[in-house]
């Protein structure tokens, strides 16, 4: 007999991360990482390259689900996601994690914030998703051996991690279980 898979048992996780409270110290801190992430949105919102990722939101059209920072922007979570992700990471202020070697919170957070907003989620399941979203991204971001480990690709692997979290708050903060 063999028991559930390493993705079988990280999808279950995944999918019960927003019925177990968190204990005060890392809610508290998770709650730092979203200001910080938000403020990085808002300098970045006037950079070159925040602008150009808030015009292509702008052009994007679809349902609006979610905002752009910085902007009367509101346009689908998935777009609002990435344009925010943009402005996030746009002054190169936003956090890092060095024992992952990663910028956890420019993918993180604004997926975060989209999925919360389209989904009308309470601000304590958004910081319940963000902590989610950090534990897995940042595990994921170790196990790959972090900028340095460049694999097959040949690409750097430091967004690989915070994509894996960034996919794990959003699918805590869309209801998702652990079949998808």
């Amino acid at each position: 007999m063999t028991g559930p898979t390493l993705i079988e048992s990280l999808a279950a996780y995944i999918a019960s991360a927003l019925e177990r409270p968190l204990p005060a110290e890392v809610a508290e801190k998770t709650k730092h990482h979203v200001l910080d992430t938000i403020a990085a949105m808002v300098t970045g919102s006037k950079l070159k390259p925040g602008e150009l990722a808030t015009r292509f939101a702008a052009s994007s059209g679809g349902t609006p689900e979610a905002m752009v920072i910085g902007s009367q922007v509101v346009t689908t979570a998935v777009t609002a996601a990435m344009a925010n992700a943009m402005l996030a990471h746009s002054d190169e202020t936003d956090d890092s994690h060095a024992p992952s070697l990663t910028h956890p919170g420019c993918a993180i957070v604004p997926a975060a914030l989209a999925v919360a907003e389209r989904e009308d989620a309470s601000g304590e399941a958004l910081v319940r998703a963000v902590a989610l979203g950090y534990d897995v991204g940042c595990r994921i971001g170790r196990a790959m051996g972090g900028i340095g480990s460049r694999g097959v690709s040949g690409h750097a692997t430091h967004s690989i991690g915070p994509m894996f979290g960034a996919a794990a708050a959003a699918a805590a903060l869309a209801g998702l279980d652990a079949r998808g």
